[in-house]
C-alpha cells in the first residue's frame, strides 16, 4: 500500500511540471533582436533563433483591416481561411481595376502564409501576365511585369529552400522579355527602364536594380536564376520541383544561353555571335546533355549519350539495350534536344554569321531612310541601297537553305526570313513598284500565308522601336 498521501502526490506533480517546463521556457524563449539580425543568446531562445534563421516562423498577422471578416478569422486562429478570404478580395479588386488595393491585399496574403508556395506562384503570375495585360501603354505593362517578378523575388527570400521559385523568377524574366508580344520593347526596357526614377548619374535611362542589379541582358539574368535553382535542387531543396518535369527544370541555364546567343546578331554584335553560340552549344551538350535523369519506373537515362553509355545504362537499369534506346529516344523528342543541338551547331558556322550580318545591314539601310530609287542621267533607275542589301541578305539565306535543308525546322528562322521579306515588300511599295514574280525566299513566303500578319506586326514593332531610339 502506498504511503504517499494525496497532498504529497500533488506536490510531486507540481515539481515534475516545473522541471519539464524549465527546458521548454529555456529553449523557446523569444530571441533578442539587434538592428537587422537575431542576437546570439546561446541556448536561450534557440528554437526562436532557428525559426528565424531558416525562415520557418509566421509571427505577423499581416496588414489586415481590423474590421474585416479576415481579421475575425485570424482572431479565431483560422489563418488559412483568412488567406482564402483575402484571395477572393484580391480577385474582386482586380476585376474592378482597383490596382492599389489589389497590391495591398496581395501583400497581406503573403504575410499570412509566407511559406505557401502556390500563393507566390499564382500571384506572381497574376501580376506579370494578367494585370499587365489590362494596360494599354507598353511602359505601364512593363511596370506590372516587374511587379510580378519582384513579387517572386521576394518569395525566394522567404523560401530559400524551394528551387521551383528560383526557377520561376528565371522563367518570368526569360519569357516576358523574350517571348511576349512586347518582347522587343521589354528587352530594351530591362536595361534602359523608361521610368525616370531609374536614370543613371549621367542622366541616361538605367535598369531597375531590384530585378537587374548589374544591368545585364535579360537572358543572362534569367541564366543566373536558373543556375541558382539548379544549385538549390542539388543542395538543399526540401520541396523540390513539384509541378515541373525534372528534365525540363534542369535545362534552364542552357536554354537561357541559347536564347542569349540569338540576340547577338540582332544587336549587331557579330564578334560575339559565334563565341556565344559556342558557349550555348557546350552548355546544352555537356552540362545539360550529360546529366542523369530518371524516367518512367525510375529508369536512368542521359540525353547526350554514346552507344557505350547506352549499354552501361541498360545494364544499370536492368533492361535490354533496345528498351534503353527507346527511353532515350522518347526523351530526346520530348525535350527537342536534337533540334536545339542542330540549331546551335548551324549558328556557329561562318555562313550563318554572314546571313545574320547581311540581314542586319539591310534593316539598317531601311531604318536610315536609304529606301528611294535614283534616276540616273541616262534615264536608268538605280535601285535603293536598302533593296540591294535586302536582296543580298535573302540570297544568302536561300543558299543556306540549299546547304542545310533542315534549317527551317527552327520556327525562328522562318520568322526571320518572313520579316526580311516584309522589309523588302515595304521598300518596293515606297518606290511604287510591285513585288517581282521571283525573288529569293519566295517559296518561304508562299508556304507560310498564316504567318504573314505576324511578319507585318513584327515589322511595325521593330521599326517603331528603332524610331524610339
Amino acid at each position: 500500500m502506498s504511503t504517499v498521501n494525496s497532498r504529497q502526490r500533488k506536490i510531486w506533480y507540481g515539481v515534475g511540471i516545473l522541471l519539464l517546463l524549465g527546458p521548454v521556457v529555456y529553449l523557446g524563449f523569444p530571441a533578442r533582436q539587434t538592428a537587422g539580425a537575431v542576437a546570439d543568446a546561446g541556448g536561450l531562445g534557440v528554437l526562436s533563433q532557428k525559426r528565424q534563421q531558416y525562415d520557418l516562423g509566421e509571427a505577423t498577422l499581416g496588414k489586415v483591416d481590423p474590421s474585416s471578416s479576415a481579421m475575425n478569422l485570424l482572431l479565431l486562429g483560422l489563418r488559412g481561411p483568412a488567406a482564402t478570404v483575402l484571395q477572393l478580395k484580391a480577385i474582386d479588386y482586380q476585376e474592378r481595376k482597383q490596382w492599389a488595393k489589389l497590391r495591398a491585399t496581395v501583400d497581406s496574403i503573403i504575410m499570412l502564409q509566407p511559406h505557401y508556395v502556390q500563393i507566390w506562384k499564382f500571384q506572381g503570375w497574376n501580376l506579370a501576365y494578367n494585370v499587365s495585360r489590362e494596360w494599354d501603354k507598353v511602359d505601364d505593362r512593363f511596370y506590372w511585369v516587374k511587379e510580378g517578378i519582384k513579387f517572386l523575388i521576394l518569395g525566394t527570400t522567404r523560401n530559400q529552400t524551394v528551387p521551383i521559385l528560383f526557377h520561376d523568377v528565371g522563367e518570368f524574366v526569360q519569357s516576358k522579355m523574350g517571348v511576349s508580344d512586347e518582347k522587343k520593347f521589354f528587352r530594351e526596357f530591362f536595361v534602359r527602364d523608361p521610368d525616370p526614377r531609374f536614370k543613371t548619374t549621367a542622366g541616361e535611362p538605367g535598369p531597375d536594380r531590384t530585378i537587374n542589379p548589374d544591368g545585364k541582358d535579360s537572358y543572362l539574368v534569367a541564366y543566373d536564376w536558373f543556375v541558382r535553382a539548379n544549385e538549390k535542387d542539388d543542395n538543399d531543396g526540401v520541396i523540390g520541383v513539384k509541378g515541373k518535369t525534372h528534365v525540363f527544370f534542369r535545362q534552364g541555364p542552357a536554354r537561357a544561353l541559347l536564347y542569349f546567343a540569338k540576340t547577338r546578331a540582332e544587336k549587331g554584335l557579330f564578334d560575339e555571335h559565334i563565341p556565344a553560340w559556342d558557349r550555348a552549344y557546350k552548355s546544352w551538350m555537356d552540362d545539360y546533355g550529360k546529366m542523369d535523369f530518371l524516367g518512367l519506373d525510375d529508369k536512368k537515362y542521359r540525353l547526350n549519350c554514346t552507344e557505350d553509355e547506352l549499354k552501361a545504362l541498360a545494364e544499370e537499369n536492368g533492361v535490354t539495350l533496345q528498351e534503353q534506346r527507346r527511353i532515350w529516344a522518347q526523351n530526346l523528342d520530348m525535350t527537342n534536344f536534337r533540334q536545339w543541338r542542330d540549331i546551335a551547331d548551324l549558328e556557329r558556322t561562318p555562313e550563318m554569321l554572314e546571313a545574320r550580318r547581311m540581314s542586319f545591314e539591310g534593316k539598317k539601310a531601311y531604318n536610315e531612310g536609304r529606301n528611294s530609287d535614283t534616276m540616273l542621267p541616262d534615264k536608268t533607275v538605280q535601285i535603293s541601297d536598302s533593296q540591294k542589301s535586302l536582296e543580298a541578305a535573302m540570297t544568302q539565306w536561300a543558299k543556306l537553305a540549299e546547304k542545310y535543308p533542315n534549317m527551317f525546322i527552327d520556327g525562328d528562322n522562318v520568322e526571320d526570313c518572313l520579316l526580311l521579306i516584309q522589309y523588302y515588300r515595304v521598300v518596293c511599295q515606297l518606290n511604287l513598284r510591285n513585288m517581282p514574280d521571283t525573288y529569293p525566299l519566295k517559296d518561304i513566303w508562299d508556304k507560310n500565308p498564316s504567318r504573314h500578319p505576324d511578319a507585318e506586326r513584327n515589322f511595325l514593332i521593330e521599326t517603331r522601336l528603332q524610331q524610339r531610339k
